[in-house]
């Protein structure tokens, strides 16, 4: 179908409790066409006027074929595959664990997860198999989302030194390294002018949408731009922003903000704040 149904529509047990019945009659019926099993539908079942058919039609085409119609089952197969195709903003919240995540949820999805027999204590083996599978779903989909971020950060700060490039009067395209090399300690080449010419400006790109404004330093970051010194700068874009906003950070405004080793221990990542000049 093409039209594309909300994710509250879906996880709803109007929805749930349609799509079990068009499975039903679906298999009963394997040469009617949608429209024609609707009708069959509405015309023998009293209740029918109650679901979300609409809803239910477009569920089908996200949960497996040959899953169960009755029980935790179903349910739980329903809910993965509404998680899998529209990758909810909530869904990453599973990776905070299940009760943290269960009180985040509208009062209807948590009476959705409960007739999945998510929220079962003591927990099943079948359970915590379900929440670690789906919950590993909802990672990569975090990540895939990071990277598409970080990117078109990158891509944001390419643009902005073409211009800045242009103004200064500097005949020169920036690179971008980092696309090529992640261990390359910078993500991209820009120019400025020195004192005995036109120098290399290494630029690390950084996107946040936190609040209050921070981003990630790694340790291999930051040797690179301790070695680097005012060679190196930071553009951090506010992504929350329309357009993005972009805050410059050199490396001495940063130095600061970078934790020290202590004994046996060394610091990998550094939460650094973006406090407004």
């Amino acid at each position: 179908m093409s039209v594309l149904i909300s994710t509250e529509r879906l996880l709803s047990l109007p929805c749930l409790e349609g799509l079990r019945l068009f499975r039903k009659y679906k298999f009963g019926h394997p040469d009617l066409i949608v429209s024609d099993l609707l009708a069959l539908i509405d015309s023998v079942e009293a209740d029918a006027h109650s679901l979300d058919m609409e809803a239910s039609v477009y569920l089908s085409e996200l949960v497996e074929k040959d899953g169960p119609l009755d029980g935790h089952l179903f349910y739980q197969a329903c809910i993965k595959g509404v998680l899998l195709k529209h990758q909810p903003i909530w869904a990453k919240l599973m990776r905070q664990g299940r009760a943290r995540f269960i009180k985040r949820l509208s009062a209807n999805d948590q009476d959705v997860f409960a007739a999945a027999g998510l929220t079962l204590n003591p927990t099943p083996l079948h359970v915590v198999v379900w929440w670690d599978d789906v919950s590993g779903y909802a990672r990569l989909a975090s990540d895939q989302q990071k990277m598409e971020q970080g990117r078109a950060a990158e891509l944001l700060t390419i643009e902005h030194e073409r211009r800045r490039l242009s103004d200064i009067g500097i005949a020169l395209e920036p690179k971008w390294p980092g696309f090529d090399d992640n261990f390359a300690g910078y993500d991209v080449l820009s120019y400025e002018h020195g004192p005995f010419g036109i120098e290399n400006q290494l630029i690390e790109v950084k996107s946040t949408t936190l609040s209050p404004m921070r981003f990630i330093v790694t340790r291999h970051e930051w040797n690179k731009a301790e070695k680097a010194g005012e060679s190196y700068i930071f553009h951090v874009w506010d992504m929350n922003q329309s357009p993005p906003a972009l805050y410059v950070r050199t490396v001495a405004e940063i130095a600061p903000h970078i934790p020290v080793d202590s004994g046996k221990g060394t610091w990998k990542n550094a939460d650094i704040p973006i406090q407004n000049h």
